[in-house]
């Protein structure tokens, strides 16, 4: 199972304390089974909008909205997202989990 990003790390470069932006990551199942996301989760500067419980068919295309609020944060930053797959690894066992990123620069 394989989720493909377009857009790994997004950049939302310089924002003023208190500012909240948006990105959608966009990704494609390119794996040859079938991906259910079980749990997309971030920081607490973080709210995520995903589509809990769709089933992604290999070739099948989804979205995840990340919007960052950059109150409580300062200087340059880095956040994870990390996603859960119901999917465990063939090889291993466990639970695959993906992960995508973003950065800013806040100003006071």
């Amino acid at each position: 199972p394989h989720l493909s990003f377009d857009v790994p790390m997004h950049d939302f470069g310089k924002m003023q304390r208190g500012d909240k932006a948006s990105f959608v990551y966009k990704f494609k199942n390119t794996g040859k089974e079938d991906v259910v996301i079980e749990l997309v989760s971030g920081c607490h500067c973080t709210t995520l909008e995903w589509p809990e419980g769709q089933t992604f068919k290999p070739g099948d295309t989804g979205e995840i909205k990340a919007t960052f609020d950059s109150e409580s944060e300062e200087g340059a930053v880095t956040k994870t997202i990390d996603i859960l797959l119901e999917n465990t690894d063939p090889k291993t066992g466990y639970q695959i989990i993906k992960e995508v990123k973003y950065k800013a620069i806040i100003l006071d």
